[in-house]
């Protein structure tokens, strides 16, 4: 069995934790330090996880 390894920085779960995704039925595992990727700039993800489209952000209003 192969070691997970975050699917943004290739991290494993040694290096850091792993947080366990799953999406179109693959898990996949990202790492704590790229996990607000996925919060705040999902769209860095795209590549990495074949058909997914964030929605664009969200206007803020300071």
């Amino acid at each position: 069995m192969t070691q997970p390894v975050c699917l943004n920085c290739g991290t494993t779960n040694e290096q850091a934790p792993l947080l366990t995704l799953t999406f179109k039925g693959e898990t996949q595992y990202l790492c704590s330090r790229c996990f607000p990727i996925l919060i705040h700039k999902p769209q860095q993800l795209s590549e990495k996880l074949p058909g997914f489209h964030p929605a664009p952000p969200a206007p803020h209003e300071h």
